[in-house]
C-alpha cells in the first residue's frame, strides 16, 4: 500500500513540474512572437497581443495532442517503446552468442528475484554502451539493450548493467520513468519533428539518389528544431532538478542488492569506451533519463546522469586513482620517464602486486616442446586427464607439499628437458617418474596438481610463485605456455592483480609482444612465422605502426603484465585479437598439443570459457588428419 501511495505522491509531483514546464514554455514562445509582432507594430504590447488568444490555443492543442499521442503510442508499454525506438527483439533460436549471453543473464536475475523475464530488445545501430527498461506491467515490461552493450560487455559486465536494470524494475522506478516520457513528449514533440523533417531531406547513405527538395527540408526542419529547443530545454532543467540525485542512489542500491562490484566494472569499461555510453537518436533527449548511463553528448547541460568518472569515484573512490597509477606505471616503463622520478616516489612505502623476479628475461624465440611424435597429435582432453600415472606421482599429489614438488618438476623439465641440474632443489625420483611419462600429459598433471596446493599465508604464496618464475626465465627467456601456467598458480593462489580496463589505442606495443609470443610456441620455420607475424599485424596496426613494430623487441618484457592489460580489453577487442591469430596460425595446419595448451589457456586468461575452443580444434585436427 505505502509503495503505491509514494508512486501516486511522485506521479503528482511529475505532473506538477510538467505543467509548470508547458506554461513557461508557452509564455517565453508568446514573448518571443510578441517580439516579433511589436517589431512591426509599436502599438502591440509584447506581453499580450493581437495573435496571442490564437497561438496560445494551438500551442496548448499542440502540447495536449502530443501527450496524447504519446499515451495511445505506448498503449503497450515497453514493446510499444522499442517499436518506436526501432528496436530489434532478441530470441534464444536466432541470436547470436552476444544475444544469447544476454538473455540467459536476464533469465537467471528474473529467477533469482522470481519475477517474470523481462523481454530483451536490442538498438541494431548505436555503438555507445546503455540500456533502459520500460513498461507499465509485469506482461510488458521490456529492457532495451544498446548493439555496443552486447559487442563490448562481457559476462560479468552485463550483469552489471542488468542489474541496474532489474533494480528499476523491482523499485517501481521503471514504471514511472515510462510515465514521464509520456508526459513530457509534448515538450519534446517540435524539435522531433524537426529532427525527422530535416533527415528526411538529407541522408548521408544515399549515393545515387538525392531528394531534390533537400534544401527546404532541412531549412524547415532546423528553423522547427530551433522553435522546439526550448521545450528540451526546459524539460532538461526540469529534470536535471527533479531527477540527476537518483542516479547515485540507484548505483549504491544496486550495488547491496546483487551484494557485488559487477556494475562498477560495466562503469569502467564504458570509462574507456570510444563512444561511451551516447545515443544517437532523434529520442534520445526523450528516453535520456530511462537509460543506465547518459545518453546526450559529454557537453550536452544539465545531464541528468553524472558522469562515469564522478560515478566510479562515488562507488570506490580509489579504483580511479588505481587506474591512474596503473597509466603511469606503464609509462614510467618507458625508459626516457624513469630520469624524472623524484626520491619521495622510489622510498615510497605502498602495497604493491606481486611482479616478476627481476632481471626481466627475454622473449624465448623457439619452442620448448617434446619430441615431434608426440607433439604433433594433441590427446583427448579426457584421454589425458584420465591416463595412469606412476604411483609416486599420484602419492606426491596427496599432500599439498608434494604437489607443489610436483609443479616444480614439471616446470624444469620443461626449461631444461631430460637434463636437471643435481643441485636443483627437487626430488629426482618425481623427475624421473615424469620423464618416463608421455611428455604430452605433463600440463595436464600441473593444473590437477595446482588444484591441491592449498591455502598459503599471502607471504609463503608470494615466495612460491617467485621460485616458479625463477624457474621459468632461468635462462634468460620466457616462452607463452610457462608465463600462462604461472597465471593459473596466481589465479590459485588469489595473487591474480586487478582488473583494470584498458583501450585498444592504449596497448598496442602489449599486443604486438603477445603476438609474438604466440607465434614462438608454433612449431613453423622462421620464414614463415614472419610471414604469418606480418599478416596478422596488418589486420591489428595501421600502416605507421607496422613500420613502428616491423621487428620482432628484443627488450625485456614482463608476459605477465602484458597478459593482464589484454585481458582489460573491451569484449570485442579481445575476441578480435584470438580469432585472427586462429585463423592465421592454425588455419592450414595440424595444432598440437602445445599449442592446444596456449590456446586454451590464452582464452580463459582473456576471460572465455574454453571448453567449446578445445572441442573444435580437436575436431578441425581429426578432420585435417583425415
Amino acid at each position: 500500500m505505502s509503495h503505491y501511495l509514494i508512486e501516486n505522491k511522485n506521479i503528482a509531483w511529475s505532473v506538477s513540474f510538467c505543467l509548470i514546464a508547458m506554461l513557461l514554455t508557452v509564455f517565453i514562445l508568446n514573448l518571443i512572437l510578441g517580439l516579433v509582432v511589436h517589431f512591426f507594430d509599436y502599438t502591440q504590447p509584447i506581453w499580450w497581443h493581437v495573435l496571442s488568444p490564437y497561438f496560445i490555443v494551438v500551442l496548448i492543442f499542440v502540447l495536449f495532442w502530443s501527450v496524447g499521442a504519446e499515451l495511445y503510442v505506448l498503449r503497450e508499454g515497453g514493446h510499444s517503446l522499442a517499436k518506436q525506438l526501432k528496436a530489434r527483439r532478441l530470441v534464444f533460436d536466432e541470436s547470436t552468442p552476444e544475444e544469447s549471453t544476454a538473455l540467459k543473464v536476464v533469465d537467471q536475475v528474473a529467477k533469482s528475484f522470481n519475477i517474470d523475464t523481462p523481454a530483451v530488445y536490442v538498438l541494431p545501430d548505436e555503438v555507445g554502451v546503455n540500456a533502459l527498461t520500460a513498461g507499465f506491467r509485469s506482461q510488458d515490461i521490456v529492457i532495451i539493450l544498446t548493439w555496443g552493450a552486447l559487442q563490448n560487455l562481457d559476462e560479468l559486465e552485463l550483469y552489471g548493467l542488468l542489474s541496474y536494470e532489474f533494480n528499476q524494475i523491482l523499485s517501481g522506478e521503471a514504471v514511472e520513468n515510462t510515465k514521464l516520457k509520456i508526459l513530457y513528449s509534448g515538450l519534446t514533440t517540435f524539435s522531433q519533428w524537426g529532427s525527422k523533417l530535416a533527415q528526411a531531406g538529407y541522408n548521408p547513405y544515399a549515393t545515387s539518389y538525392r531528394n531534390k527538395f533537400e534544401t527546404i527540408f532541412v531549412a524547415i526542419g532546423g528553423v522547427i528544431w530551433l522553435i522546439g529547443s526550448l521545450g528540451i530545454l526546459i524539460t532538461r532543467c526540469i529534470k536535471y532538478l527533479t531527477l540527476s540525485g537518483r542516479t547515485f542512489r540507484n548505483d549504491l542500491k544496486t550495488m547491496h542488492l546483487m551484494n557485488n562490484n559487477a556494475n562498477v566494472q560495466t562503469l569502467l569499461r564504458i570509462y574507456v569506451h570510444h563512444s561511451g555510453s551516447q545515443i544517437h537518436s532523434a529520442y534520445s533527449e526523450s528516453i535520456s533519463h530511462m537509460c543506465f548511463a547518459n545518453s546526450l553528448s559529454p557537453q550536452s547541460w544539465m545531464n541528468i546522469h553524472p558522469s562515469i568518472k564522478e560515478r566510479i569515484y562515488e562507488l570506490n573512490p580509489t579504483l580511479l586513482q588505481d587506474l591512474q597509477l596503473e597509466n603511469l606505471r606503464k609509462l614510467r616503463n618507458r625508459p626516457l620517464f624513469s630520469l624524472f622520478r623524484s626520491l619521495e616516489e622510489e622510498s615510497a612505502d605502498m602495497t604493491i602486486p606481486w611482479s616478476s623476479p627481476q632481471p626481466l628475461p627475454l622473449l624465448r624465440l623457439s619452442p620448448i616442446s617434446f619430441a615431434l611424435n608426440d607433439a604433433i597429435k594433441p590427446l583427448n582432453p579426457e584421454i589425458r586427464k584420465n591416463k595412469k600415472r606412476p604411483e609416486l606421482i599420484q602419492r606426491a599429489m596427496q599432500t599439498a607439499t608434494g604437489s607443489r614438488e610436483v609443479m616444480v618438476a614439471i616446470l624444469m623439465i620443461r626449461q631444461y628437458r631430460e637434463f636437471i641440474p643435481q643441485e636443483a632443489p627437487v626430488s629426482h625420483a618425481i623427475v624421473d617418474a615424469l620423464l618416463n611419462l608421455d611428455g604430452r600429459i605433463h600440463v595436464q598433471i600441473f593444473h590437477d596438481a595446482c588444484k591441491n596446493i592449498g591455502h598459503m599465508p599471502t607471504s609463503i604464496a608470494r615466495q612460491f610463485l617467485t621460485k616458479l618464475a625463477c624457474i621459468i626465465q632461468e635462462d634468460g627467456e620466457v616462452g607463452l605456455l610457462d608465463a600462462l601456467l604461472l597465471e593459473r598458480v596466481k589465479q590459485e593462489l588469489n595473487l591474480m592483480p586487478a582488473h583494470l580496463p584498458a583501450a585498444f589505442e592504449d596497448v598496442k606495443s602489449q599486443i604486438v609482444h603477445l603476438i609474438d609470443a604466440l607465434l614462438h610456441v608454433q612449431q613453423i620455420n622462421s620464414p614463415n612465422q614472419l610471414e604469418v607475424r606480418e599478416r596478422i599485424l596488418q589486420m591489428l596496426l595501421t600502416e605507421d605502426e607496422m613500420q613502428t613494430y616491423a621487428d620482432i623487441s628484443d627488450e625485456p618484457l614482463d608476459l605477465a603484465e602484458i597478459l593482464n592489460d589484454v585481458s582489460g580489453l573491451l569484449l570485442r577487442d579481445r575476441l578480435n585479437i584470438l580469432s585472427i591469430a586462429e585463423r592465421c596460425l592454425w588455419n592450414d595446419r595440424i595444432i598440437t598439443q602445445d599449442e592446444l595448451d596456449v590456446l586454451e589457456l590464452l582464452y580463459w586468461r582473456l576471460g572465455f570459457d574454453t571448453h567449446e575452443v578445445v572441442e573444435q580444434m580437436q575436431k578441425k585436427n581429426s578432420l585435417m588428419i583425415i
